[in-house]
């Protein structure tokens, strides 16, 4: 019974979940920063045999069916020969005359190539294989069915893989092929032009973009620099507000998030080939009359754009700063990451910088400003961490902020009493 119940335990632990994004804050003043039959016996004395009427009449029936009378005139035949064994040896006429009648049925049951190919005297008629399956396994028995469950997992096992296979099957014939090009920039992979170092992204491609079938457009950087779609939910629902600007939208994984959320999104990059990518993949997604795409450097535009948040994703530098220590928002963002966030501060004080997770949290808490506070989000896939994302201003989120305050407050109170 114990196996019985672990089977069954392991049986519904079988399927995991994945969680949505997990995120971490703290938060981070200026200067002061916290860190899934029966042949009778015949008498001796009476040596004749008186072969009864119904196994002659069976055994001398018309041939209206080979497969039924010629297997029971085989076996009759049998029968009577075994009666003969048991009887005295001397005197067998009327086992002859019925095995002769028996002889003679057989062969006109032969004449026949095709009746003759139906008939295997060795295979059991069906009732005896019933009554073989009734004596092997017993009709109370109340075990039946647990106690083999190797073939119960083979068939689900393979049931699953049916189930996969199908999916896959869907998935290629309703994968929409556009153009790969654009510029004479190829903008769409498939498995088999992905370059080499490429192939991890792909395999993530459905993170990237859950409707990544649909015929979704991205670059070479594009791949590299791609928020993936359950972080940028998560932001856009953080900056939910009347107009946000996306200052670097690249080929427009948060400004698609935006527009679910917010009313107008101005979606601005420098690349038209980004941008043309930016526009394709909204259409996708049914949000493309809710973005403004603007061609343009997001540093000559500022001065003359309103907004209620701004939203700065700017280039990483490609995946080289996973090999550092810390990110410098100075050095290592193209046009320096400290200016832009100064020149975003000018429009709305509401901004939210998506920076890569190693980034040097210093100069994070310095863009608040003096006396100010900044709050540091982590964003996590799957347990792991793939950047942070740093809100100013009104998007601070206070209530987690001083929820967080509280727990350090009363952890360091614990420790103070423990040490008494």
């Amino acid at each position: 019974m114990n196996r019985l119940f672990k089977r069954l335990f392991q049986y519904m632990h079988q399927e995991e979940y994945d969680s949505g994004p997990e995120v971490e804050s703290s938060k981070c003043t200026y200067g002061d920063i916290h860190k899934e039959d029966t042949v009778q016996s015949i008498p001796d004395s009476n040596i004749q045999v008186t072969v009864p009427e119904p196994i002659l009449e069976k055994v001398t029936a018309p041939e209206s069916s080979v497969t039924g009378e010629g297997v029971e005139s085989t076996k009759y035949t049998l029968v009577l020969e075994e009666q003969a064994s048991i009887a005295s040896p001397m005197d067998q006429d009327p086992i002859i005359e019925a095995t002769t009648l028996a002889e003679s049925t057989l062969e006109e049951t032969m004449k026949t190539p095709e009746s003759f190919m139906e008939i295997d005297p060795t295979t059991p008629t069906e009732p005896l294989i019933e009554q073989q399956a009734t004596e092997k396994k017993p009709a109370n028995d109340p075990y039946a069915g647990y106690l083999a469950p190797n073939g119960r997992n083979k068939r689900r096992k393979t049931k699953k893989n049916r189930v996969v296979q199908q999916e896959h099957t869907m998935k290629q014939q309703h994968t929409i092929v556009p153009d790969t090009e654009y510029n004479g920039v190829t903008v769409f992979y498939s498995e088999e032009t992905i370059p080499v170092d490429m192939k991890k992204y792909y395999n993530q491609r459905y993170t990237y973009f859950s409707k990544f079938d649909e015929g979704i457009l991205m670059d070479k950087e594009g791949w590299f620099s791609v928020t993936p779609e359950k972080i940028a939910r998560h932001i856009a629902q953080r900056c939910q507000s009347g107009i946000v600007i996306d200052a670097f939208c690249g080929c427009g994984g948060n400004s698609i998030q935006f527009a679910l959320t917010c009313e107008r999104v101005i979606a601005i990059d420098l690349d038209p080939v980004k941008l043309h990518c930016a526009k394709e993949n909204a259409k996708i997604y049914g949000v493309e009359d809710r973005i403004e795409f603007i061609l343009g450097d997001f540093f000559q535009l500022a001065p003359m754009l309103k907004a209620d948040v701004v939203f700065l994703s700017p280039p990483w530098g490609g995946p080289a700063y996973l090999a550092e220590n810390s990110f410098d928002l100075k050095t290592m963002i193209p046009g320096n990451g400290m200016k832009i966030h100064q020149i975003a501060s000018q429009i709305t004080p509401n901004v939210a910088f998506f920076v890569p997770r190693n980034t040097d949290p210093d100069q994070l808490a310095q863009l608040a400003g003096p006396e100010s506070t900044c709050e540091i989000e982590q964003n996590s896939l799957n347990g792991k961490i793939k950047a942070l994302t740093v809100y100013y201003g009104d998007l601070i989120n206070w209530q987690r902020l001083e929820k967080i305050e509280d727990d350090i407050a009363e952890d360091e109170l614990m420790a103070k009493i423990s040490q008494y």
